[in-house]
């Protein structure tokens, strides 16, 4: 008798399916790497772009404890055997540090400087961009021909000083400001300073000393090694001061 049992058809569509069912396992698997992969990737570039560009530190207790500024060089007004020396990081385009020059100044000089209690140096800052940097190479190349007029001369700039958001620091203006600031100065050495940046390593070295003390921003100020916080108010700074005298009584 013929066997009249026919093939399971259930078992014989399941064959035909499976070749596809493997493709599409094969490459779901494929897809799944791939994203490993990507994620992988980006999180490797991300680490290495971390470490590429260091973080600037910020001020600590103990740096600021352990840094000291370095006063050889820089300009300042008042007695050099004053007991108490202030130093004011600043950048010529800076809306504040203008109003320090106009407001807290000539206070500081009637009440501290002229009197020899204190001596005040400006150390260069320039994080505005080129034109802080411009000016503080200008100041600069006056300072080393003639440090007795490096005042007038920054105190013009001050005075010249536009919007924050106009580039208005040229070579043309402050070389009309050093013509007619510091009668004696050698032009053509000073045109050089700016078309060259000349001065650019003593610009460096003062950003350097400012990043090394943590300095936020500008006009910051110092009492001796002690930064001052809010000490563009006049009051807040005085009061570092007086305690600064005390102390070196």
């Amino acid at each position: 008798m013929a066997d009249n049992k026919q093939p399971n058809q259930k078992s014989a569509n399941e064959k035909s399916k499976d070749p596809k069912k493997g493709r599409i396992v094969i490459f779901s698997s494929i897809v799944v790497i791939i994203l490993i992969a990507a994620i992988a990737a980006m999180i490797f570039s991300n680490l290495h772009n971390n470490e590429a560009k260091p973080k600037k530190k910020q001020p600590t207790h103990r740096t600021e404890q352990m840094t000291r500024i370095d006063y050889t060089g820089q300009p300042f007004i008042g007695s050099s055997n004053a007991p108490v020396k202030v130093v004011e990081f600043a950048d010529y385009r800076c809306p504040y540090c203008k109003e320090f020059e106009e407001n807290v100044i000539p206070d500081l000089e009637k009440d501290y400087i002229k009197t020899g209690k204190i001596s005040l140096y400006f150390i260069n800052d320039p994080i505005l961009g080129p034109g802080s940097v411009l000016a503080a190479n200008a100041s600069e190349e006056v300072y080393h021909q003639n440090p007795k007029a490096f005042w007038a001369f920054h105190k013009a700039v001050y005075d010249a000083q536009k919007s924050e958001k106009e580039q208005w620091v040229t070579k043309k203006l402050l070389t009309t400001i050093a013509k007619k600031t510091v009668p004696s100065i050698d032009i053509k050495a000073f045109q050089n300073a700016l078309d060259t940046k000349s001065r650019q390593n003593e610009v460096d070295k003062d950003t350097s000393l400012a990043d090394s003390l943590g300095v936020p921003g500008t006009p910051v100020l110092f009492v001796g090694d002690q930064m001052i916080e809010n000490g563009q108010d006049y009051t807040v700074l005085k009061k570092a001061i007086d305690k600064a005298l005390a102390e070196n009584k």
